[in-house]
Parts: C-alpha cells; sequence; structure tokens
C-alpha cells in the first residue's frame, strides 16, 4: 500500500453491513472504520462490542477527527437524506445499492455530491466478483457480438408463503421492492456486459401468494440500441441458484455451478449433417464465486487519495441505469412494453 489507509466512517448496522460488508472492509489495509452511526440503541450497541466507537448523533459521527469518507449502509428510503449531509460535510460516499428510491432523490443526491466536489460510487458488488470478471473477460475477447444475454437467479432465501420474511418483500415503502432492492444487481451486471443503451423493456412482477407485501420474482426482457435482448429472471425462492450466458456472433459463454463453459466453432460437424458445424467446448473453473468486497474496499480509497472517479460506479453513472428501473416499473403496472427516456 503505498497510501495512509482512508478514514471512513459507517452509517447503518443492519445485517448485511455488519456481517458482510464491513467484515471485508476490516480486512482491508486502505481503509480505516473509524466510527458507526446507528439510530437504534440495540445495534449500537452492537456495533460496541464489536469494537467500534459508536453514536448515535450523525454530525458526531461526521465530526470524527480525520475522518474522510463514509458508507452509507442505511434503509434505502434514507440514502438521500444521509447522502446529502455527508456530502455538506465535505466526506467522500461509498453508498450500499439500490442508490435511492426514486429519480428525484438520485438528482437531489447528484447536485449536492457535485457542489461538494466529493467522489461517489454505489455498491453493486457482482461486476467486481472475480467470477463476473472472467467471465467478461472471456465473453469480450471471444464472443464477437453480443446477441442475447440471459442473467437468472434465485436468493436461496424462501418465498412468502413458505414463511420466509425478506426484508425487501416484508417492507416495499423503505426497500422499493424486489425490483429496487435486488433485481438492480443483475440489471448493473447487465449494463456492464452490452455497451449499449436500452431502449425499450418489459417487466413482470410475481408472488408466491397474494398476501405478500411485495413482488418476489422479476422477469424482464430488455432491448439494447445495438439489437442486444437480455433476458432476466430474478427471485427469493428456495432453490438457490445463479446462471449467467451470452450468445454471441463468434461464441457462447456460460457460468453456471461454478464453471464457465466456452463454445466455439469447429469443421463441419462430423455426423454429415449438411450445413451444421461442430462444437469446440472450452471448460474454465472460477476461482471464487464470492462477493470481492475487499476489493471494492481498495478500488474506493485509491479513489479517494488518486481524487479520481475512473473506474468507479458513480451516482451519475447509476442514475443512468435507474431510468431502466423506473421503466421496469412503469412496464409493470401497465402491462406493456415501455420506452426508456433518452
Amino acid at each position: 500500500m503505498a497510501f495512509e489507509p482512508v478514514k471512513i466512517g459507517v452509517l447503518g448496522y443492519g445485517h448485511f453491513i455488519r456481517t458482510n460488508l464491513i467484515k471485508k472492509l476490516r480486512q482491508c489495509p486502505e481503509l480505516q472504520i473509524v466510527g458507526i452511526y446507528n439510530r437504534g440503541e440495540e445495534r449500537r450497541k452492537q456495533a460496541e462490542d464489536d469494537g467500534f466507537w459508536a453514536t448515535g448523533d450523525l454530525d458526531a459521527l461526521l465530526a470524527r477527527p480525520g475522518m474522510e469518507a463514509v458508507l452509507i449502509g442505511t434503509a434505502n428510503d434514507a440514502h438521500r437524506e444521509h447522502a446529502i449531509a455527508c456530502a455538506a460535510a465535505g466526506k467522500h460516499i461509498l453508498c450500499e445499492k439500490p442508490l435511492a428510491l426514486s429519480l428525484q432523490a438520485m438528482d437531489d443526491m447528484i447536485a449536492a455530491t457535485d457542489k461538494a466536489g466529493v467522489i461517489t460510487h454505489v455498491n453493486h458488488g457482482g461486476v467486481y466478483t472475480r467470477a463476473f470478471t472472467e467471465f467478461q473477460s472471456l465473453v469480450k475477447e471471444r464472443c464477437g457480438r453480443i446477441i442475447q444475454v440471459w442473467l437468472r437467479s434465485s436468493r436461496q432465501f424462501g418465498s412468502w408463503k413458505m414463511g420466509a420474511r425478506h426484508f425487501a418483500v416484508e417492507n416495499p415503502e423503505s426497500s422499493g421492492g424486489w425490483t429496487v432492492h435486488h433485481f438492480c444487481h443483475y440489471l448493473n451486471m447487465a449494463c456492464e456486459l452490452v455497451d449499449s443503451p436500452v431502449t425499450k423493456v418489459y417487466h413482470v412482477l410475481q408472488k408466491s401468494t397474494p398476501e405478500a407485501p411485495s413482488e418476489e420474482l422479476c422477469t424482464s426482457m430488455i432491448h439494447f440500441a445495438d439489437g442486444t435482448l437480455a433476458q432476466i429472471c430474478d427471485g427469493t425462492s428456495i432453490g438457490g441458484f445463479s446462471d449467467m450466458g451470452v450468445i454471441g456472433t463468434d461464441a457462447d459463454v456460460r457460468l453456471l455451478n461454478k464453471e464457465i463453459t466456452l463454445v466455439t466453432h469447429g469443421k463441419t460437424d462430423p455426423t454429415g449433417r449438411p450445413g451444421n458445424l461442430s462444437q469446440v467446448i472450452e471448460k474454465v473453473s472460477v476461482t471464487s464465486m464470492g462477493k470481492e468486497l475487499d476489493a471494492l474496499g481498495r478500488m474506493f480509497a485509491e479513489a479517494v487519495r488518486n481524487k479520481t472517479e475512473k473506474g468507479l460506479l458513480t451516482f451519475r453513472q447509476v442514475r443512468n441505469q435507474y431510468k431502466v428501473i423506473d421503466a421496469l416499473l412503469q412496464s409493470a403496472r401497465s402491462g406493456q412494453v415501455v420506452a426508456v427516456e433518452a
């Protein structure tokens, strides 16, 4: 490490932040966590038991000596308020996804961070996993022009009818519902694979039972300006799987069960079927399927030290993707294909 650790404060001490994100960031020498803000006393006490200085006063956290940046991990509907306050205090911001629950809230956050001149990044962590980066490299090197993309996932949490109570499904007012809270990951991954604007979408929401407060399964068809078609299916069923693939003009690539399969063409089919080509199949074992949250921390710290947002997923960039989410929700309400604002 060629620089002093970036001192960062954390807003929110919920389950994911405590057990996943902070756990990994503590292993990142480029960052030093100097305090926790949490409104509720029980989680503040948990933060103190975990060895952190903690407070229920946001201004007290922002006044911590030498603190340069914040991680916003509070409820989704609080991101706007907290980002504006942190920007006004001159803190660089790493924000947990989703950025906010409306385009207007995002515009307010962008205006505040632009005025303050702070660096911003949103944690859509799927694109920083080794599995995704290895998959994306093969797509770029071998597939040619992308024709189709699919991303299909189950959260392995269980459905409302089974008795599961995922926070995003149980609290759509604060989470935004499954489309905003979790489906946004897969939209981000599709947009990273396809370097083209989205032009129109069709989105269907499903529940395991009418009593569920929010959707539990989302299925979308997403059209890109270059002609690529993406199918994304994501939900919180009990199964637990992830399947990602690309059909290109020169090859097909699929990531399934910790293995990438690359299929290219060989000579004429040896069985003699007219016009058919034989397959050349290569398999690559994925080195890791887990979230590389320590890599996320290093990347953010380096951006803060180098005073650049290059390589980051900034608030402004994410807003463009959330225009697509807005159109997805419009499509679900209307049952129609919806054009995405240019």
